[in-house]
């Protein structure tokens, strides 16, 4: 597949992709770049794919009471604060690790997950879980994350979109095979040792992984790119941008923590009936975040981000509300856990096409810190909403919140589509009336690198 395009396509990633990192060396588009991938797939397996199964613990607590009589929002607040914090922390350790190194800002999020899910194995109280399994393991997977999954842009360009993809795949891989092994592990050992295991794990794989992880040769870091930083912060595409990942965060979950619950409640089958399909979910989006960080690479990392919100919604609000019965749901958790891989691969991705590779970590950082309204209270909402749906007899009606779910990904599809719009338009507007007439196409691609670059530095 060629890489050179005309400067005036309407496939606006590669243009500013090329002028955000103008006197940048060029990627190696390999080499230890797949090191780093595969460092990062393995931190997205763990960080990320203990955070997916949390369906499987809420509803082992919700059903064996065995922290008292707890109300699925309630329990909800512990899955929820836990994806919170990975943003909450993103802008900071994106700073810390343009500071200190990948390598130990990585490290410090894995001995802060370990410690979490050991202290969560002592709780006796759901607020003991919210302190442990909640705010202690998200913050650590929040400075793991954000330098494993901003690393592989560093070192790829013509194939980013496969390398973020087979690194964020972890992500569904690990959900994919922890959600059926931390059931496995609660039928055998007790939810304690259960989690235990799991602290234990993530400590061992996370801390080789974070060793061998390092930034680019010739990639800068320091105090001049976050003065730039908070400029972007102002302009409208980086507004829409974060938008897309505020509103995605609200229904982004509804699937992983409530499809468990619905082939229990819903459909009467097995707690292992649920967990498989939750882990369909993981398992699909790991081959969703390959193929489709593919299909961006040929396509559009932005249009393909809109196919994949927009496909995601619609699944939640016209295909999961008439599913009664196992296969029905597998179909669901495969269909939409496919294209929810598309957006945790192409949305930092995009911040790369559009910003360049120097401080990325603190520019994704920063559009990651908008899930935190989402993460935060919209598991929540939908534990509440499944709560004042639930009849006397323990019968629950989840058709508000699968129609709550799916509309909050409507909207940010929405939100990216306005996105790629105002990018467009001022790509157009910057760069049409500065190129000459006579200039070759090499000559014409240049002038407008040269010209948006200058709009970049003066924004």
């Amino acid at each position: 597949m060629s890489t050179e395009r005309n400067p005036h396509s309407p496939m606006v990633t590669d243009l500013t992709r090329n002028s955000r990192e103008t006197g940048v060396e060029s990627a190696p588009d390999g080499g230890y770049g797949w090191v780093c991938v595969f460092c990062s797939f393995v931190v997205h397996f763990f960080a990320l794919g203990i955070e997916s199964s949390w369906g499987v613990y809420q509803s082992y607590y919700f059903n064996s009471k065995v922290l008292g009589d707890i109300s699925n929002s309630d329990l909800a607040w512990v899955g929820s604060i836990q994806a919170t914090g990975q943003p909450l922390v993103g802008f900071v350790a994106g700073l810390l690790a343009e500071r200190i190194g990948y390598r130990i800002t990585g490290f410090i999020g894995t001995v802060i997950m370990c410690l979490g899910l050991i202290a969560a194995s002592f709780s006796t109280h759901v607020w003991h879980l919210y302190l442990t399994q909640g705010i202690m393991f998200g913050f650590g997977s929040g400075f793991a994350f954000i330098p494993a999954v901003t690393l592989p842009s560093q070192w790829f360009t013509k194939r980013r979109g496969l390398a973020t993809g087979i690194s964020v795949s972890g992500y569904g891989i690990g959900g994919l095979v922890l959600s059926p092994v931390t059931q496995s592990l609660i039928d055998a050992v007790g939810f304690r040792w259960a989690l235990r295991t799991t602290g234990l794990m993530t400590l061992v794989a996370l801390g080789i992984a974070d060793y061998f992880m390092k930034s680019r040769p010739g990639i800068s870091m320091g105090t001049i790119q976050t003065k730039v930083n908070l400029k972007l912060m102002k302009e409208r595409v980086f507004v829409f941008l974060c938008c897309i990942g505020l509103f995605s965060a609200f229904g982004f979950y509804v699937p992983l923590f409530y499809v468990p619950d619905y082939a229990q409640n819903a459909l009467g089958r097995s707690a292992k009936d649920g967990a498989t399909s939750a882990a369909l979910i993981s398992a699909l989006s790991a081959v969703g975040r390959v193929l489709l960080g593919l299909f961006g690479d040929r396509f559009g990392h932005i249009t393909t981000l809109i196919l994949c919100q927009g496909f995601g919604g619609i699944a939640q609000m016209t295909v999961w509300p008439f599913i009664h019965n196992l296969p029905g749901l597998m179909g669901f958790s495969s269909f939409y856990g496919f294209f929810s891989g598309g957006f945790v691969s192409l949305y930092p991705v995009v911040a790369a096409d559009i910003y360049g590779v120097e401080g990325l970590a603190s520019i994704a950082g920063a559009m990651f810190s908008s899930y935190i309204p989402g993460t935060l209270v919209g598991p929540p909402i939908a534990g509440a909403i499944i709560d004042r749906n639930t009849s006397p007899n323990g019968k629950i009606n989840f058709l508000s919140t699968q129609l709550y779910g799916g509309s909050w990904l409507l909207g940010s599809c929405c939100m990216a589509s306005l996105a790629m719009y105002f990018h467009r338009k001022q790509l157009k507007a910057v760069s049409h009336p500065t190129i000459s007439g006579g200039a070759s196409e090499t000559e014409k691609k240049e002038q407008s690198v040269t010209v948006l670059q200058s709009v970049v530095q003066s924004t």
